[in-house]
This record gives structure tokens, sequence and C-alpha cells, in this order.
């Protein structure tokens, strides 16, 4: 890799004191900053530049407030133009430069062009060098063009009354902040209960560290329009670049309440949250649920899924809003008291009193078969089959379970031999509890106008 060294020279004055973050972290990937700080300004109007910013801010959402009359803004500039090697060539078109290639030859001049393989330099004589790019070992040049800021910056222009200190409140939106929950559930299938407990994960790829940071978390869909950035293309979600860190030093704790059509976590202890950071904290404390087990098999498939299903209700030991996020459910083996991964589900944004489902995977001793015993013609809309599903349970513990099945049109059931639940205006479900190595075949005619 080439080392390439400039000699620049930049004198900018950032004359803040401390500033105080508070952070709003939506689930898409997006967060509310908001600021309180202060400005040492002279009198008559100014520049001042701002950088303790993300390099994903909105620019077209900042806001700032002066809390001290004789404070004027009259405009702003997101400086987004960061300086790199290329760009600074860019601006040295027309410009002197000096250039000492691996082999220690230099070429002075000006410089006529620049690409990705090449650049040209035109001494005094009017003379053109080409040097390859990869050849190059330093570029000498005499300043850093203006216009070009080493981190992401506001550029107020501001009048003061008077020379002294401003307090301001700045606040804007930002991408690369983003949370979601992972529920680790104990699924004990004898006692009947599920122990849960949840943590909220935050990824941090914004450019900037907030330190000692107010933290709240909103937990519902809120409506933002995808947009396109000319800087950095269309906003999609970020990677993340650090590995988990949990903080268990104090005893944070949220505080949910709701909020508009929403629901909103605050921590009760100022946290940091560094660049490129995933943060780890506890949302609820362990709570033991009261659940139970379902087999589901859908008519016509080959597999039976096998459920965990509990009410999310203070009665049954949860009764929480509880955000969207992916549950991790394990198990005890008692040969060795160790704790086995069984499954994982997500669960969308859930509020209280809704029954939760989660799917740990398909069933390995339970079967199921759907047979077409025969069909019939009626009439030219209407038709009769005779329909029948094996349901096998190889384990050795009883099992319930459930067979769903779909039927389009205007129909009937009838002659069959386990009675049905209507669920919907198309679906139908048979329940039958199988013993320990039993089988079963549920049968029924279906007539069907079309």
């Amino acid at each position: 890799m080439n080392k390439i060294f400039i000699m620049i020279v930049l004198i900018l004055t950032f004359t803040t004191l401390l500033a105080i973050d508070q952070v709003t972290v939506y689930n898409d990937n997006f967060a509310l900053v908001r600021t309180q700080t202060e400005l040492n300004l002279t009198k008559g109007l100014q520049s001042f530049y701002f950088e303790n910013i993300p390099s994903t801010i909105e620019a077209s959402s900042v806001i700032v407030e002066s809390n001290k009359k004789g404070l004027e803004i009259f405009s702003q500039n997101y400086e987004y133009d960061l300086a790199n090697t290329s760009k600074i060539l860019m601006k040295y078109i027309g410009k002197d430069i000096e250039v000492i290639t691996k082999s220690d030859n230099k070429f002075s001049g000006k410089l006529i062009f620049q690409d990705f393989e090449t650049i040209g330099i035109q001494d005094d004589s009017g003379k053109l060098d080409l040097v390859r790019v990869l050849e190059i070992r330093n570029f000498n040049l005499t300043k850093l063009p203006a216009n070009f800021f080493l981190k992401p910056t506001l550029h107020w222009r501001l009048q003061a009354k008077k020379k002294g200190k401003y307090s301001i409140d700045l606040s804007y939106l930002c991408t690369g902040l983003s949370w979601n929950v992972t529920y680790n559930a104990v699924w004990n299938d004898v006692a009947g209960n599920l122990e849960i407990n949840s943590w909220v994960t935050m990824n941090n790829t914004t450019g900037k560290a907030f330190e000692d940071t107010k933290l709240k978390l909103v937990a519902g869909e809120v409506q933002k329009k995808r947009r396109y950035d000319k800087h950095y293309g269309e906003i999609f979600e970020t990677t993340v670049l650090a590995t988990s860190f949990v903080d268990n030093g104090r005893a944070h704790k949220f505080e949910e309440k709701a909020f508009h059509d929403f629901h909103i976590y605050t921590l009760s202890d100022n946290v940091s949250i560094n660049n490129n950071q995933v943060k780890q904290l506890r949302l609820y404390p362990t709570a033991q649920v009261k659940a139970k087990s379902r087999y589901e098999y859908r008519t016509k498939g080959d597999k039976i899924k096998s459920m965990v299903v509990f009410d999310n209700s203070e009665q049954d030991g949860l009764g929480k809003p509880l955000p969207k996020g992916i549950f991790k459910i394990y198990k005890i083996d008692n040969a060795d008291n160790n704790m086995e991964f069984i499954g994982e589900d997500n669960i969308s944004h859930t509020p209280l009193e809704e029954e939760i489902t989660l799917t740990t995977g398909n069933a390995f001793d339970i079967v199921g078969e759907t047979i077409v015993v025969d069909t019939k013609k009626i009439s030219k809309y209407i038709n009769q089959r005779q329909m029948s599903v094996i349901l096998k349970n190889r384990s050795k513990k009883p099992k319930e379970i459930i067979v769903v099945h779909f039927i389009r049109g205007d129909w009937e059931i009838t002659k069959e031999n386990v009675q049905y639940n209507k669920k919907k205006s198309n679906e139908i479900e048979f329940t039958k509890k199988l013993k320990a190595g039993e089988e079963f075949k549920i049968t029924w005619t279906e007539t069907v106008e079309h």
C-alpha cells in the first residue's frame, strides 16, 4: 500500500463547552438527538463551526434554539465534503503540486488532471508529465484547500449582540442508531412455564460517541419515509462493526409508558454508547410465565410444528408491552443439568392480553399425512371430497395435535369423526390428543361450491 503524506495547515476555531446529549432511538435504524451546549461567541456577525455531530445526520431535520436573547442564526450548512486524497487533489486542479515517486524522482508544476490511475503535472516550460498513481510515494501540498473539513460539521452564520456565552438547544435526526430486543426463554414442559429474560441490543454506527447520555427507546411502527441522500445513497440498515458489550456495572432499569400510539422505554441512569459499539442492557426483570405446548399440522404438508404458547397477561406472570424482537428458547437436559438450545422465533410488537405463539421447529416423533380418499363432481360448480388425516405419535409421551385445514369457496363439512372448530370463513381446526405410540385417522367429507 502506498503511503501518501499530505502537508496541510488547517486553522478553525470551535469554541463550545461540554455538550449534554439526550437520545431517543427508534426501531427502524434512526434516532432523535437533542444536545444542550454553550457557544463562546464574539460580538457581531460571525461563522461558527459545530463538529460534534454524526456523519449520518439528516441536515434538513436540524433545529437550533437559543435560550438567551441577542443571538440570531441566519444560515446553516452541513459540511459533508470530508478531506481525503482524491477530493483534495480534485481541489488542486490548476494549482502547484510536487510529487515524489518510489524511485525518488520529483515532478513539480500545476496539476492538470487526476484519475484513479494517472495524474498530469505541467511544469513552467509547458512540459506535461504523466505519473502513474501506483508509482507515487509522496504528495507535497502547501495547504489544505478551502471548504474541507476533517469531521462532519455544521457551519452556522450567526450574529451575537455582545461577546459571551450563549446556551443553545440543538436537535436533529440521524440514521445509524438502532435497537432490538432478544428474549431468552427456558422452557419447562413438565411445570408448564417459561423463564423469560429480555435484553435490549443497541448498535451505534453514526460516527459519533454518546457519552453519559439520557436514553429513550420508542417501540412501534413510527412512519419514516425512506430517503435518498445524494452523498450517501439510499439509507439502509448498517452493519455492526464491534463485538458485544454487556453493561453489568450498574443496575439500569427501563421505565415503560404509553406515548401517543407507541410505547417509550426510558433508562433510569445515563449511559455511554461508543461509535461502532454493540451495547446490551436489560429490558425487564426475569419472569416466570405459564405456557403450554402446541403441535400443529397443516393438511397437505408433511411436518408437524412444535410450538410454545403463552398469554401476555399479568395473571400468567408477564403482562408487559413487548417490543418486537427474537425469542431464543432453551431447555434443561436433566441428564447433565445443562441448558440446550431448542429453537427461536420472531415476535411483532405485542400489547397486553395477547397470545404469543413461538415455533421451535418441526417435531421429530410426530407424523402427519393427508389423503384425499375420493372425489366426486356433484354439479358444474359443486365438488365433494372424502378426506383423511393420519396422525402418528411415535414419542413416549401423550401429545395433543391441532390439524389446520383451509377450504376455498362455500363449503359444508359432514361425516366427521372428530368435531371441528371453525376459525375463519376458510379455516377449520380438528384437535386430537394421542397417547404415546398411538395412531389415529381423522376423516370427514367436504362439499365445496366454487
